[in-house]
């Protein structure tokens, strides 16, 4: 008789563990869906979606490119018809168009290192299309077209000119050019939209 009563006491605790078990397991269960209905689990996009996006924005950043590549290309060719090397014209108070052949890198920096440049330019164009499935978010995309122009844009300049030309000149800056522009943008957009995307992560765990 005592090992019965003890066998179903015994059975009678089984029981009751299993019954919390289970009642635990619905409990996570139900916080999971209210998290997922809440919008604290957020869905990986799947390979598909985001080629959709790719395609999607395909014609725009190629526009975007070309406008971008032609005024580049476009205001450097009439600099070089309209002012001699190291010439400068006067359009606003604190604006002047220069002619300026830099033969280094940003700013004027690194002078006569042309040939340098261009191998890290091509070695940079390889890490841009390498990574490119990185760039999701339109902002994104619109950063990684900014920054293949700017570099398609100068990399022309060093290979048939030898150097590049820069001509907006702001008096207390170096002078630059709309290349130099959409490089400086698309890293500016890119690191923007690296902080925005960083923020409600931050949000959840304080």
């Amino acid at each position: 008789m005592r090992s019965k009563n003890i066998f179903r006491s015994e059975k009678s605790v089984m029981l009751k563990n299993m019954a919390s078990l289970q009642r635990c397991m619905t409990k996570k269960r139900t916080a999971t869906t209210k998290k997922i209905l809440k919008g604290k689990i957020l869905a990986k996009p799947n390979a598909t979606a985001k080629k959709e996006q790719h395609k999607r924005f395909w014609p725009y950043g190629l526009l975007l490119f070309a406008l971008l590549l032609a005024a580049d290309q476009y205001t450097k060719s009439a600099i070089r018809a309209s002012l001699a090397p190291g010439v400068s014209m006067k359009i606003w108070p604190f604006l002047w168009f220069s002619h300026i052949q830099n033969t280094g890198a940003v700013w004027g920096s690194l002078q006569n290192t042309n040939d340098y440049i261009i191998w890290l330019t091509v070695i940079a164009f390889g890490l841009l299309i390498y990574y490119y499935d990185r760039f999701t978010t339109i902002f994104e995309k619109v950063a990684y077209t900014l920054l293949l122009t700017g570099l398609w844009g100068n990399l022309l300049d060093r290979v048939l000119l030898g150097h590049v030309v820069d001509f907006i000149d702001l008096g207390w800056w170096p002078a630059f050019n709309i290349a130099d522009s959409c490089i400086t943008i698309g890293i500016a957009v890119y690191l923007l939209e690296a902080w925005r995307a960083r923020r409600p992560h931050s949000t959840m765990r304080t």
